[in-house]
């Protein structure tokens, strides 16, 4: 994502850094906390930016300090990433040793911890001493998925600023923008929030063919020319390979099932398989809203029991002979 996009993402974030910088009252220590996918990362290298930016507007994306904040060469921002899964102590050292020497370039020092949620017990005692005892004109960012697991006494150092989950229209402009189709993109965006995970699913082997077996599946709904829970035995091996696969395709179900509710009911605007207008206008017609709904609560059930022991097999026909019912 261009750094120039974090005003639009987090909108809200931008303007309290924004007006805390301008009238001096800046923490020395801030805990950005939100959902996985909202920017928190790169929200911390734009406020980097604004501490170091030498442009006459900040930040300028295109001074010296900027370009190298975003290229991660700058030596007054130092970044500290989990290393398998967790925050160790002798990374806090070397952050503290990093920090206590003379400053090569003028200006404030900034560290940022990602995923400060990860740190173990001595490294948050370590972190701890250094979060009450800041070295002058230095700015601590830490980021959390999950505030509930970060020591009460981190987070009592800290501002915490709250991070927004990202709009859809961001996510399908961001992965429009990666290269991948408008219809993917705007599919997609309705599975998730986070851009780094809408690409995984973008790039997963599988999702092709999984949007396809949606599609053939609603396609013999409209037709009614043959088994839907036979064809979906003979297609659908890829679904009972992996529980992510399996809950991908049920995400995608239930965004097609709302797509003809969405119909039903003339909301045009909102339907999400654009492509597939001719056969979602059919089944619209075929089956009543309270049907429809119906099947999509029978399908938001089976969702929530997916990682329960089931017989998922049974489950899906199941499912399926409801959808095949007129």
């Amino acid at each position: 994502m261009a750094f120039d996009k974090i005003k639009e993402t987090q909108p809200k974030v931008v303007q309290l850094l924004t007006n805390s910088l301008k009238k001096d009252r800046l923490s020395h220590a801030y805990l950005f906390e939100g959902e996985r996918g909202t920017k928190k990362l790169e929200t911390a290298l734009y406020f980097a930016q604004m501490l170091l930016c030498t442009g006459d507007e900040i930040p300028c994306q295109v001074c010296h300090n900027c370009r190298r904040i975003k290229n991660g060469t700058h030596p007054n921002v130092y970044v500290i990433e989990p290393i398998k899964n967790s925050i160790r102590k002798q990374q806090i050292i070397n952050l503290q040793k990093e920090f206590s020497k003379t400053r090569v370039e003028a200006g404030p020092k900034i560290y940022i911890i990602k995923n400060i949620e990860t740190i173990n017990v001595s490294a948050a005692n370590s972190l701890l001493k250094f979060l009450e005892e800041p070295f002058p004109n230095t700015y601590a960012i830490l980021t959390s998925e999950n505030i509930s697991r970060i020591l009460p006494t981190i987070i009592s150092r800290t501002q915490v600023v709250q991070f927004s989950s990202l709009n859809k229209k961001i996510v399908e402009e961001d992965l429009v923008e990666s290269g991948y189709t408008s219809s993917t993109s705007r599919i997609i965006a309705n599975l998730t929030n986070s851009i780094n995970e809408a690409i995984e699913i973008a790039d997963n082997e599988y999702f092709v063919e999984i949007l396809d077996l949606i599609k053939d599946l609603y396609n013999i709904v409209a037709t009614n020319d043959e088994s839907i829970i036979i064809y979906f035995e003979e297609n659908s091996s890829i679904i009972y390979q992996d529980k992510m696969l399996s809950n991908l395709f049920l995400s995608l179900l239930i965004i097609y099932q709302k797509d003809i509710i969405n119909y039903k009911i003339n909301d045009i605007n909102n339907i999400v398989f654009k492509d597939e207008l001719d056969t979602i206008s059919i089944i619209s017609k075929v089956k009543t809203k309270n049907r429809l709904i119906e099947e999509l609560e029978k399908m938001l059930s089976l969702k929530s029991r997916l990682n329960s022991y089931i017989n998922e097999r049974l489950a899906y026909d199941n499912l399926l002979l409801s959808l095949e019912r007129r």
